[in-house]
């Protein structure tokens, strides 16, 4: 059994939208990001990094990977989750952000991490609140995992 963590933050600007879990979320902002700024594939890949002791996101992807689609960067994590024979028991993850408010698209985001990930719905808890308005220009994502050997 191993526990991983994550936390990042990017700065938004104004912009036509961003990705959260693999999905447009249609808005007047967009994520500043070296890659496409999913902040919760980010955040989801590196707990899985971290709990298999493999360091962090930037040791597997630096700045020369600019604008890499997210997904690529949670198929590497997978990949080697899987390697180490390890599977998704659960995700806890929280997500900040004080505009768009997030509660209509937290379906489709759920949905889609299920088929990225390949687990079920009852394995991903996925909860969205807001600064108060204290940052309105910030996105943040927390994430906490625990993975299972395989057939232990």
């Amino acid at each position: 059994m191993r526990v991983g963590n994550s936390y990042d933050l990017h700065n938004l600007k104004m912009g036509t939208g961003f990705y959260l879990g693999g999905i447009l979320i249609p808005c007047q902002y967009q994520v500043e990001a070296v890659s496409d700024g999913d902040i919760l594939l980010h955040t989801i890949s590196e707990a899985i990094i971290g709990a298999l002791g493999l360091g962090d996101l930037g040791e597997w992807f630096d700045e020369t990977n600019k604008k890499i689609n997210s997904q690529l960067i949670l198929k590497k994590a997978l990949t080697l989750m899987a390697e180490q024979n390890y599977q998704i028991s659960n995700i806890d993850t929280t997500i900040i952000i004080d505009e768009p408010r997030l509660q209509k698209h937290k379906k489709a985001i759920k949905t889609n991490l299920q088929k990225l990930l390949q687990i079920s719905a009852e394995k991903i808890n996925l909860k969205a609140t807001t600064t108060e308005q204290n940052f309105p220009n910030i996105i943040q994502s927390y994430t906490t995992l625990l993975l299972l050997k395989e057939n232990d």
